[in-house]
């Protein structure tokens, strides 16, 4: 293998923090990865501002601005939602093979375009869903793939994670439909802070390893309790053309503790995630017909983190090197979500559910917890279950 893979870093607060600690921690990554650019107006807040410094990469307050003085093999996008295109036509038309964080953009005309741009240019463009790229997940999709667990019958997820007021208030894009100039932001539950999980379902049920399946049909209930624009509580029923269910649930406004957990079943066997109390935690266990257990591992494990990183590395080197997750693999997840902004209504929830308080401090819901939690057991569409109908009083149906 040639010399180690020119990098520049474009964002390093927030999520962008992630791969200077993998750096630091990971041989591998340091093996093959030299830093030679920071991108970022704000780096000298950023944790690892300093270490750049010493790494000798230059700091510049736009990619343009790189560019005009340096070359980069890849460059790591870790912006705002905003910025994402922009900053990914620059870097493909400058010749870099590109790593670009979720949701890589609002829609998928935009999705198409970089498409293009990355063929023109002839290069990779990687995207930054990490359980695409975990070795526990991959494991468990390679044995999917090779028949292990039949036919998908239903794959769920849930999700209740609580975001209060400053989540919303410290950002210019979080929970924005769109910029102050009328750009496509689109971030919501579903779009961005939990999106890993419903990508997730559509990806291990790909048809290769870098790909992903899309549902025939949807169903939808979106509902709002923040003072947002977008929504912060979405449940979705689908099927998919070749047989197979999905249900999936978010929500940002729960009045419980937060809780993450999945159960796909297969004919062969079902995949647990947080729901059998004598598994690890968040440890991907599946029970077999035949009365086996296998545990596929933790991809919630920071060691998870490494293989996005290491291949989009590795693949600036060897061309032959397959990207799990591309523009196509996010293809169905992003036309599921192009599809709740464009065909479902968002929806308030009742104002005598709706309290100010809890922690972190926001606005939350009286029972939606336990609302989400029923639902997630039933595999449900709120709306159609006896007791909680003043919720929702229908849902909306569409075509990805």
């Amino acid at each position: 293998m040639e010399g180690k893979v020119s990098t520049v870093f474009v964002g390093i607060g927030g999520y962008g923090d992630l791969y200077p600690s993998l750096y630091e921690k990971y041989e591998e990554i340091r093996a093959l990865c030299r830093p030679v650019g920071v991108v970022d107006p704000y780096a000298e807040k950023a944790p690892h501002f300093g270490w750049f410094k010493e790494q000798g990469a230059p700091v510049y307050d736009t990619l343009e601005d790189f560019y005009r003085e340096q070359t980069a093999e890849l460059a790591v996008i870790s912006t705002p939602i905003p910025l994402h295109k922009p900053q990914a036509v620059c870097a493909l038309e400058h010749g870099s093979h590109l790593l670009c964080e979720k949701p890589l953009v609002p829609c998928l005309a935009d999705a198409d375009y970089l498409a293009q741009k990355a063929a023109e240019a002839g290069r990779l463009l990687g995207v930054g869903f990490q359980w695409s790229f975990s070795r526990s997940m991959n494991r468990l999709k390679a044995d999917i793939l090779a028949g292990r667990f039949g036919r998908p019958v239903l794959l769920k997820s849930l999700i209740c994670w609580k975001r209060g007021r400053s989540y919303y208030e410290t950002s210019s894009w979080k929970g924005r439909i769109h910029d102050a100039d009328g750009h496509l932001i689109r971030d919501s539950v579903v779009t961005n802070a939990t999106a890993h999980y419903l990508h997730n379902i559509f990806f291990v049920l790909g048809d290769r390893p870098d790909k992903a399946a899309m549902p025939a049909e949807v169903e939808a209930q979106v509902l709002r309790a923040k003072d947002i624009q977008s929504f912060d509580t979405c449940i979705l029923k689908g099927a998919f053309p070749e047989g197979g269910a999905f249900w999936y649930g978010a929500t940002h406004a729960g009045d419980g503790d937060d809780q993450t957990r999945f159960l796909y079943q297969f004919e062969k066997g079902t995949v647990y995630f947080n729901e059998r109390p004598e598994d690890p935690g968040n440890h991907m266990v599946a029970v077999f017909s035949d009365g086996s257990v296998e545990d596929y591992g933790d991809p919630q494990a920071f060691s998870e983190l490494v293989p996005k990183f290491l291949t989009m590395l590795e693949a600036c080197r060897r061309p032959q090197t397959m990207v799990p997750c591309t523009v196509e693999t996010v293809r169905p997840h992003l036309a599921v979500c192009q599809g709740l902004f464009e065909q479902a209504e968002t929806r308030p929830f009742p104002p005598d559910r709706v309290f100010a308080g809890g922690e972190p401090e926001g606005v939350y819901v009286h029972g939606l917890s336990g609302w989400m939690l029923e639902a997630y057991e039933a595999a449900e569409l709120p709306c159609r279950m006896e007791g909680i109908r003043p919720y929702l009083p229908h849902s909306d149906a569409f075509r990805p």
